[in-house]
């Protein structure tokens, strides 16, 4: 009876959120708001749902509030607790180990670990889904029980390849999801994060440099084989931002992993220089939760160096991109408080805030931060075994003999369901 009641509870609570979300004035305006930004257009019911939830699940609203805060703001009587399942809730790809009567034992492939997972809806329901299949699915835990929120996809067991290319997906986007209910992992990432910073800092003697998209993807091989052992590298080569470049919507840069797929393994493990329009990147390396590669870091510098935003073209939506994007860490918004005596005073310009120290800026652009422990995503790949496999896979594929046999029209025997002409054959 327990199991039935909490299945309703989630299943009402998740009701009044979408109720909520279209029926209040404000939410309802930033949610057509988010579909614009995000060129989603909804064409049936279905899609609709499935935007919403996502949207309270994940979204900040204009004031950078979490939508979930929001409605608590709204419904102080509200279940605390399933709001905070929701909040820790994540999407990931599961393989389905063993059909059971009313769930599925799983294991996570961004956590490596072994759940039983019980839908929402009847097993019955979820006949296509067979064992040994592929589930791209949100998991929620409440009370030690853990609940398949929604399923977006299912591959089937042959398509282990998509099956990847969506888990690092989710990986970039979910980083924290690689630790949880993980302690080995978390240890893993804690020393895999030291190296990191040694080698970082004892190679270019700071914590942070600047360089351009078009070194970019070479730095991230060179550094890797660096770390490996592998190689040696000159430090000054990738020193070479001029303070010349200004701020422009990062998805035009082709690095935003809301990208088209085809493209995504390529942009994960690098690909900046794809970008038709010239541009800086900051790697900054945290001693605390790994390297992040920040676009736009020299710009933001320079604004800040500057003490205007009138003389570098966008630089509102510089500052704005900094602050709310989730690939800046709390010690690099907190090493620019303390690098420059006007950061508060710009932060305040743009957000029309009263922010007396960098306690409060933390507080209010990464509160989610401050209670997690959520490594970069340059960690989280590092460290993930599917990531391993994909670059095996592709590697393996550009190794084969027998690729000159194959027609250019013929599948290609990597598994990405693409024509040989439109993938292997290129490399």
């Amino acid at each position: 009876m327990a199991l039935v009641e909490t299945l309703n509870s989630i299943s009402s609570t998740m009701d009044k959120l979408i109720d909520f979300t279209v029926s209040d004035e404000f939410l309802s305006k930033d949610f057509e708001n988010f579909l614009i930004r995000n060129n989603i257009q909804i064409e049936r019911q279905n899609e609709l749902n499935d935007c919403l939830i996502g949207y309270i699940l994940d979204e900040r609203t204009s004031d950078n509030t979490r939508i979930l805060d929001y409605f608590m703001q709204k419904n102080p009587n509200a279940d605390k607790n399933l709001i905070k399942s929701f909040k820790n809730s994540f999407i990931s790809v599961f393989q389905v180990n063993k059909l059971l009567k009313n769930a599925y034992h799983c294991t996570c492939l961004a956590n490596e670990m072994d759940f039983e997972l019980i839908p929402l809806v009847k097993m019955t329901n979820l006949r296509s889904i067979g064992l040994y299949d592929f589930l791209k699915a949100r998991m929620i835990e409440i009370n030690n029980v853990f609940y398949l929120l929604e399923i977006f996809d299912c591959f089937g067991q042959f398509r282990e390849y998509n099956a990847n290319v969506e888990t690092i997906k989710c990986l970039i986007k979910y980083p924290e999801s690689q630790t949880m209910y993980n302690d080995k992992k978390l240890n893993e990432l804690k020393n895999s994060t030291k190296l990191f910073y040694e080698k970082f800092t004892v190679l270019f003697g700071c914590d942070e440099i600047i360089t351009t998209n078009t070194l970019a993807d070479e730095f991230i091989e060179e550094f890797n084989d660096f770390i490996e052992g592998k190689c040696e590298i000159q430090a000054e080569k990738y020193k070479t931002y001029d303070g010349k470049y200004g701020y422009f919507v990062p998805r035009e840069t082709g690095i935003d992993d809301t990208g088209k797929e085809d493209d995504f393994i390529k942009n994960a493990v690098g690909g900046f220089s794809n970008s038709k329009i010239p541009y800086d990147i900051g790697f900054f390396m945290d001693k605390d939760f790994g390297l992040f590669i920040v676009p736009f870091l020299g710009t933001f510098n320079e604004i800040l160096r500057q003490n205007s935003l009138n003389n570098i073209k966008d630089a509102k939506e510089c500052i704005e991109y900094f602050m709310t994007s989730g690939r800046v860490s709390i010690n690099l918004i907190i090493k620019k408080g303390e690098e420059f005596e006007n950061f508060l005073n710009i932060i305040n310009e743009v957000f029309n805030k009263d922010f007396k120290d960098i306690r409060e800026v933390i507080g209010y652009f990464r509160a989610d931060f401050i209670s997690k422990t959520r490594f970069s995503p340059t960690m989280a790949l590092y460290n993930s075994k599917v990531f391993e496999k994909i670059i095996g896979m592709e590697e393996n594929t550009v190794q084969k003999e027998d690729m000159k046999d194959i027609g250019r029209n013929d599948l290609c025997p990597c598994g990405s369901g693409k024509k040989y002409k439109n993938c292997c054959l290129l490399k």
